[in-house]
């Protein structure tokens, strides 16, 4: 009976101690200082805090307008119109994203009512929108360095899952358009700088300045940012992270809240302003970094260069001072850290070097780390280095030998060529892989460091495929095929390649697919017809598809002869060319891993350059045909022979005698 009653006492106890186990932090909400959502009545008056100038916080006046009930699902946002300090003039400006509200209420006391962090563009008045303190102080915050949960920790064991290299669109082929980034097709509900809905109440744009990029590298990159609500701003020579002679800034209630995202040859810094300290946590932004959830981002003061107003919205040009701390928390409500020891950043050496010998430069970058913003951070890092002190040549041929190392000890050797230096190009030559190792269903894994070297030659080392010439279309099993393939270079006279595929010494008989073609139609095939070849089941089997995909050479020309659907495979595990009663046991199996493949022979013609085209033929293999060089004669069969006559015996010519000549008569013989 007592043990059945413990049993009960345990059984009832069990959720409130679960509870209140699960609860890691204990309310921050302090009613004496900060004022919910339902104390706000309209024409309450107020002000707010923030930087303009320097690093100086300054007020501004604020009047409550209104609350927006469910704006954003389950929360509500506070509509206020703000005066002063020029703020009729340049109406919101990005950069006061976090910027602490203060209302008063009946009782005389000035309480934090939350962060100023919506608006319109286009509009003639400072009118915005205001994240409640209470959400902000509320939202789950990791009290520990976030590095463990983006990708610094080894799993003990991988979790099965199902990974495809479709699921990095970056990678494939057809996704690698010259004309775009292939990321800046993101759409995202943060665009506030680009208009594309001004009667819309949205995040405000964040500042992203940036020093040693062209505006040529700016332009190209823009858009990618963008789609993550980061507007890049060219600051010049006013930016700078942790410059000696700069003041020290510290993080408190309205001041700059900056996030170095790259430093070093180039600086990328996105401009904020701090909303709450409370002890060793600070909140700031009043909307998301890139709502990400767990972070890990280095946090710091600054200082703001001047506001630059803006007939769509304003912002400010402003630059780091020195690290404070570390972001670890990036939710819909804004982004929330810890005072102490800066997040990590990613060491980035690139060597670039001109054929014509007019550069040689060791570049040096630290990135932050992040699952979105680090591969564009890199690729920000990449163009800066090639264009160094100008723009790249109007014709231009890149060879790159990149190592990619994560944070679990895989490696990624890059090493390839690319002409005209397309972003879309670059981007998925690293910046995929990134994308991959922190976005996949085993494990996320970020980039431990990055280093190379790159070559740049001013000349367009590409080709055209213009035909494929196949002298013979019928082959015998082992025979080699060989084909000419008439190219045009880019400025160019045409030329001549030949190539040549052996045939294997197993090929029945019948008719086949030969592809000549460069390495994008090579992959595509590939993909369409050994799908397995590009899934994992494993993060180590991941890592194995991404090696295998970037050690495709652009330089190259791919020649394939596609055989039969004879293949079956399970997981990446191939077994070519079985037998039809095989294949139908294997897959009959129920393993929902097992896929059927087409066989194929391939072989990569190393080139000089980037070949472009492709050409299709059917080829014949024919039976061996036995030739007999003669016929043995046929035996006639023996007829009977009549018995010889015995010989007359013969007497001996003695040994005085001498045998008669044989014509001569026998003089005893008388004459007839």
């Amino acid at each position: 009976m007592k043990r059945l009653m413990l049993t009960l006492a345990w059984l009832l106890l069990f959720p409130l101690w679960a509870a209140a186990d699960s609860t890691t932090q204990p309310s921050l909400f302090n009613p004496d200082r900060h004022m919910r959502v339902s104390e706000v009545q309209p024409g309450m008056k107020g002000y707010g805090l923030t930087v303009f100038k320097g690093s100086k916080v300054e007020r501004f006046s604020v009047e409550a307008l209104s609350v927006l009930h469910n704006f954003n699902p389950q929360y509500d946002v506070v509509l206020i119109k703000c005066g002063g300090a020029n703020l009729e003039h340049t109406g919101a400006i990005s950069g006061m994203s976090g910027s602490p509200i203060f209302l008063i209420d009946a009782k005389g006391r000035e309480r934090m009512i939350g962060a100023f962090a919506y608006g319109w563009p286009f509009t003639k008045d400072a009118v915005g929108g205001v994240q409640p303190i209470e959400y902000m102080l509320d939202a789950p915050l990791s009290t520990k360095p976030a590095g463990d949960a983006i990708g610094g920790a080894k799993a003990s064991a991988h979790p099965r899952g199902r990974w495809s290299l479709s699921d990095v669109p970056a990678f494939l082929p057809k996704a690698r358009q010259r004309t775009n980034l292939a990321v800046s097709a993101q759409t995202s509900r943060y665009r506030f700088f680009a208009g594309e809905q001004p009667a819309q109440l949205q995040a405000l744009a964040t500042p992203l300045l940036t020093t040693g990029v062209s505006q040529k590298v700016l332009a190209q990159m823009s858009p990618a940012f963008e789609a993550y609500g980061l507007l890049p701003l060219q600051a010049g020579g006013a930016g700078g992270s942790g410059a000696k002679d700069e003041p020290a800034a510290k993080l408190e209630p309205g001041s700059v809240m900056a996030v170095p995202l790259l430093t070093g040859d180039v600086d990328m810094t996105a401009l904020g302003t701090c909303t709450e300290v409370i002890g060793n946590r600070i909140f700031g932004f009043g909307h998301p970094f890139n709502n990400e959830g767990s972070i890990d981002l280095p946090v710091g003061g600054g200082q703001v260069h001047g506001v630059i107003a803006n007939l769509s919205t304003s912002f400010k040009l402003g630059s780091m001072g020195r690290p404070l701390g570390r972001l670890t928390s990036d939710r819909t409500v804004g982004v929330a850290g810890l005072l102490g020891e800066p997040g990590p950043m990613v060491p980035i050496e690139l060597r670039v070097s001109y054929t014509d010998g007019s550069q040689d430069r060791l570049y040096r970058f630290n990135s932050a780390l992040h699952p979105k913003f680090t591969p564009l951070i890199l690729l920000m890092a990449f163009s800066a280095a090639l264009g160094g002190s100008n723009d790249l040549p109007q014709y231009n041929t890149l060879d790159y030998d990149l190592s990619l190392e994560f944070a679990n000890g895989q490696t990624i050797k890059i090493a390839n060529t690319t002409v005209n230096a397309p972003s879309a190009e670059l981007f998925a030559e690293f910046g995929a892989p990134l994308m991959a190792a922190a976005e996949n269903p085993f494990e996320r894994v970020l980039i431990k460091k990055m280093s190379g070297t790159v070559r740049v030659s001013p000349e367009a080392r590409e080709a055209q495929i213009l035909e494929v010439n196949v002298p013979r279309a019928k082959y015998h099993a082992g025979e080699t095929v060989r084909a000419f393939v008439t190219y045009k270079p880019f400025h160019g006279a045409e030329a001549i390649l030949p190539a040549e595929l052996e045939l294997p010494k197993d090929l029945p008989v019948g008719s086949y697919q030969l592809v000549i073609s460069d390495w994008q139609r090579y992959m595509t095939d590939e993909q369409q017809s050994k799908a397995f070849r590009f899934n994992a089941e494993t993060l180590r089997e991941m890592f194995d598809v991404l090696r295998d995909v970037s050690s495709m050479r652009h330089n190259a020309l791919y020649l394939r002869l596609v055989r039969q659907p004879d293949g079956v495979a399970i997981g990446r595990t191939a077994m070519p060319q079985l037998p039809s009663s095989r294949r139908q046991v294997i897959v009959g199996a129920g393993r929902s891993n097992t896929t059927r493949f087409v066989s194929s022979t391939s072989k990569s013609v190393p080139t000089e350059m980037v070949m472009n085209g492709s050409a299709e033929f059917t080829l014949t293999i024919e039976a061996d045909t036995k030739v007999q060089l003669g016929k043995p004669a046929v035996a006639q069969p023996e007829l009977p022979q009549p018995p010889a006559k015995p010989e007359e015996p013969k007497a001996r010519p003695g040994a005085n005698e001498k045998p008669a000549p044989k014509d001569t008569p026998n003089p005893n013989t008388p004459n007839d």
